[in-house]
């Protein structure tokens, strides 16, 4: 191998989801190893008050500067190579084109807009990475969409994107502080019948349900809080039907105000996540799993932790 081939490389890979936006820089040496040497996440908030129309000016003004400054960081640390995705909101925004192209003339900066199978692949590669999964579903909750893959012979068969991240629910069906039953209802009747779409669920009985991202690291950290355990990690952390309906009770019952006091909860996610819970209890009731398995997920995945259920029986019935 050369010794250009042997030269350690910078570099970054941005982020931009619907909610938060995220900045990571990995040291990598080609064909050798890898190391994260930074990490940034803002809270942008992009799915926030998009209508019809597109995304809302002050949602593309927290994204915009967002970017502006992950790019100033790029340039003034010295990265080689810099990798910019976007997802569902840009995606699914109809002046979504338009922010990738001022983006890319103003801060020179490519915006690479996934679609969801995509989103749902690389989703797969940071879970397999760090799961040994041979068999099961991968279940990635954002804050505009949700994406589930299906993996056989420990590998990607194919994945599907849903319109049910929290930020996108919550805006369409939730309107009271806390939500009446009438709303919860509408919600959880949306992800069930959107669930119903997918024509492979009924038939991974029995399989594990491999989960990432914030929603499932809030939900877990949220029970450790619950437990007062000592442990600074969520690797190996089992959480049960039983927390999730704890956790699902408090939502529901709690305004804004207290919600923002539960201890492990992300302050950028009390107005929405409530409706996340609901969403994996569904799950849980559907599949009527044994206890979840919180593990540390590959640095290839910027998610932090992966939720492993190993379930006992998967149906249609899920969120």
């Amino acid at each position: 191998m050369s010794a250009r081939a042997a030269t350690p490389q910078r570099i970054a890979v941005i982020d931009l989801g619907s909610n938060t936006a995220r900045l990571i820089v990995i040291e990598a040496t080609p064909g050798f190893a890898y190391r994260l040497v930074d990490e940034i996440r803002e809270v942008v908030r992009l799915h926030q008050g998009m209508t019809e129309a597109g995304l809302s000016n002050e949602a593309i003004d927290r994204a915009y500067s967002t970017l502006r400054l992950y790019g100033r960081f790029c340039d003034s640390t010295g990265t080689d190579i810099v990798l910019a995705t976007a997802t569902s909101a840009v995606r699914d925004a109809a002046n979504g084109a338009e922010f990738v192209d001022r983006v890319r003339k103003e801060l020179n900066l490519d915006l690479r807009i996934l679609d969801g199978e995509r989103e749902a692949f690389y989703g797969v590669i940071g879970a397999l990475n760090e799961v040994p999964l041979d068999e099961g579903v991968i279940l990635d909750i954002g804050g505009g969409s949700a994406q589930l893959s299906r993996i056989r012979t420990g590998k990607y068969e194919g994945g599907v994107s849903l319109t049910l991240g929290a930020l996108a629910l919550t805006e369409r069906f939730i309107d009271k502080d806390p939500a009446s039953d009438k709303q919860v209802a509408r919600l959880n009747k949306e992800i069930l019948q959107q669930l119903e779409t997918i024509p492979w669920l009924s038939e991974v009985r029995g399989q594990r349900l491999v989960g990432l991202g914030g929603t499932i690291r809030n939900l877990a950290k949220i029970e450790t809080m619950r437990q007062t355990s000592p442990l600074s990690t969520l690797h190996g952390f089992k959480l049960t039907r039983a927390s999730l309906e704890k956790s699902m009770g408090d939502f529901r019952r709690l305004p804004l105000a207290k919600r923002q006091r539960i201890g492990g909860l992300t302050s950028s996610l009390p107005v929405a996540l409530w409706w996340q819970r609901s969403s994996t209890r569904s799950a849980y009731r559907s599949y009527r799993s044994p206890p979840a398995v919180c593990a540390k997920a590959s640095s290839s995945s910027t998610s932090g932790i992966t939720w492993t259920i190993p379930s006992s029986r998967l149906q249609c019935r899920r969120s």
